[in-house]
């Protein structure tokens, strides 16, 4: 048997050091995968699987997403056989993520040579970017084996003449699937097809033509769900949470698809030196290295162009089927004459990429990836230790099942989870009203997705006490807030500096004189009347070094108010001026959030602030009467934190 090995690996060398590769491959994406919280959108997949019936499940569970129905239809067969368990869930995109590697070597070796393939495959067997959108139950892992898969089959046909009814059924199956899985991968298909335009001949266009006619009766059961979805319009925009891709967008992707860090450019760069050193005589690019450089431009300059004018569209993960493509187009000037240099870098790039990929694994996920699971855990703690009926529990979540997925996994009944819906600041309304009609001693709140920075000041006004706080890296928080100010809470930072007006007398730093003072008060003896007729309220104005902002920082502002009427924009403002009269911060927290007509109530507004260009900039913080009502104004504090608190 040993002899047997020694042959083969003395026959076929780079096949040996690829099923290294592989392995390597396999153990990166296999470790810990099922361990870590289910991300924002497989745990909205999975409670898009909670249906009795196809037709439902393609009704409510694929029309409403973004994505084509491949992987929600998958998924929803796949969990009926083996369940829910993360593991499970993610298991077959980690197994197609290591058969892609595979795939990558194959076409590599197939299209140029075994060096080709080997070094392409190095990259997606331990980069970070690749590993992870391997191991996520998304339709990533799936799209690019499909789209690799379409590539293996389409050179089979155009680039080594083998017209039989197999490669033609593969070649029309996998981009069927690749349009079913993905739009980006959708894309590439598509680019494959325009591709075959150049390699056509009286040999292989009839069966080309074939290939066209399967693929579009195999989509054709989609089409009006492709349509449903295009008419949604897109992640980004005014409704959206993606913002336009910058300039230098593709440097920033180069800087993440390559690992963050130092060592794969190095590694890179000593594939250079080997390039200049053996095989700079004679080059010249081929008809197919241009076709996989195009590979990788065409669909970043789609998404692109696309996100700039109509709707952002362009992601990291969006690239992530063109990305072996150009890896395969700057591999593709190599030569399989070099073994022992290719097995030295190949197996540095092996060691030092497995190290930086189990580095940066958690890097890649926190930064992306709000953690559920580390919060239904921490509340799960909570409840064991002041009870389940003395907390309320309020969520900034897209769904209450992303919570209750790790209760039913911990083989226990889920809480009654109040959702703050996303309303452009109008949550806080909400937010309000549950505090008014709350009865229990303690109040939690986890964000699990982006939210009004507000929402625990709001809380403390009627829960002071913080009892426990978790940051999982930005991504998502964990607050338990009590009622009895008997308790001892978490230690609060203290304000760099405070501004506060009471209203009983006259405050020159605060605009307020005695003629504007009104006994309608929420406390003391006056407050300030600001008549319809009067725009400008009270507030500061003061330098930066006044407000001692040497830093970012943040301000916090509370303010008694009661209105006569229902207000429509009447904000809370703060500006910024540099010494030269430019403005460079305009920041607004409506009052109408807060406010019920003939009641007084109290109004937060809470602001992250950049570094301030001087010490003598101009900071303004003042009251807008725009809707010109009938308005009361009473305590108003402002405090500035140093922002790293």
């Amino acid at each position: 048997m040993m002899e047997k090995l020694k042959v083969w690996i003395g026959q076929h060398p780079y096949d040996a050091i690829f099923v290294l590769i592989i392995l390597v491959g396999a153990v990166l994406r296999l470790y810990d995968f099922s361990h870590w919280s289910l991300s924002n959108d497989e745990l909205s997949a999975l409670n898009r699987l909670r249906f009795d019936s196809f037709s439902d499940l393609i009704q409510n569970g694929v029309r409403p997403d973004y994505h084509p129905a491949f992987t929600q239809v998958f998924l929803y067969y796949w969990t009926t056989i083996f369940g829910l368990q993360t593991f499970w869930v993610r298991l077959p995109f980690v197994l197609i993520g290591i058969a892609s590697i595979g795939l990558v070597y194959a076409i590599g070796k197939q299209w140029f040579n075994a060096a080709t393939g080997l070094y392409a495959s190095l990259f997606i067997a331990v980069l970070p970017f690749t590993i992870l959108y391997s191991q996520l139950a998304r339709p990533y892992s799936f799209g690019l084996f499909f789209t690799l898969l379409t590539a293996y089959f389409w050179g089979k046909y155009f680039l080594f003449h083998r017209h039989g009814s197999g490669i033609i059924i593969g070649f029309s199956l996998s981009a069927a699937l690749a349009m079913y899985t993905h739009y980006f991968s959708f894309m590439m298909a598509g680019f494959f097809v325009l591709a075959s335009f150049l390699f056509l001949s009286r040999e292989n266009w009839k069966g080309f033509l074939i290939s066209l006619l399967i693929i579009f009766l195999l989509y054709l059961p989609h089409l009006n769900i492709f349509f449903d979805q295009l008419s949604l319009g897109g992640v980004g925009g005014a409704e959206g949470w993606l913002g336009k891709p910058k300039g230098g967008w593709i440097f920033d992707f180069f800087y993440y698809a390559f690992g963050s860090s130092a060592f794969h450019p190095l590694l890179l760069l000593a594939f250079l030196t080997v390039f200049l050193v053996w095989y700079t005589k004679d080059i010249h690019i081929t008809k197919i290295q241009w076709v996989l450089l195009a590979m990788f431009l065409l669909p970043y300059l789609l998404g692109f162009l696309y996100s700039i004018i109509i709707n952002p569209i362009l992601q990291y993960s969006s690239l992530l089927f063109a990305f072996p493509f150009l890896l395969l187009f700057f591999f593709s000037f190599f030569k399989a004459d070099r073994l022992l240099v290719s097995s030295i870098i190949v197996l540095l790039g092996l060691t030092g990429g497995s190290w930086v990929a189990v580095d940066k694994a958690d890097d890649y996920r926190n930064s992306q990836f709000a953690d559920f699971q580390a919060c239904a855990a921490v509340y799960m703690d909570w409840e064991n230790k002041f009870q389940r009926d003395s907390i309320t529990l309020t969520t900034a979540i897209n769904h209450p099942y992303y919570l209750e997925y790790y209760f039913y996994n911990a083989r226990k009944n889920p809480p009654k989870i109040t959702v703050l819906e996303s309303k452009r600041g109008r949550e806080l309304a909400d937010l309000v009203q549950i505090i008014e009609q709350c009865r229990t001693p303690y109040f939690a709140y986890l964000r699990l997705k982006p939210a009004p920075i507000d929402i625990p000041d709001v809380i403390a006004g009627a829960f002071p006490v913080l009892l426990d706080y978790k940051d999982y890296h930005g991504q998502a928080e964990a607050y338990l807030f009590a009622k009895d100010t008997s308790l001892k809470g978490l230690p609060q930072p203290k304000p760099i500096s405070r501004f506060y007006c009471d209203f009983e007398e006259e405050n020159e730093v605060f605009g307020v004189n005695a003629a504007s003072l009104d006994t309608i008060c929420y406390d003391g003896k006056y407050a300030m009347h600001l008549p319809s007729e009067i725009e400008w309220g009270p507030g500061i104005k003061i330098t930066t070094r006044q407000a001692e902002l040497r830093s970012p920082s943040k301000v916090k502002i509370k303010v008694n108010v009661l209105a006569d009427s229902t207000l429509v924009d009447s904000p809370i403002v703060l500006t910024l001026t540099d010494q030269f009269g430019k403005q460079y911060v305009w920041l607004g927290g409506k009052l109408e959030n807060f406010l019920t007509p003939g009641k007084w109530c109290t109004a937060y507004f809470t602001a992250n602030l950049p570094h301030p260009n001087s010490l003598n900039d101009e900071l303004k913080i003042f009251i807008w009467n725009h809707d010109h009502r009938n308005l009361w104004i009473d305590n108003f504090s402002i405090e500035f934190y140093k922002l790293d608190n």
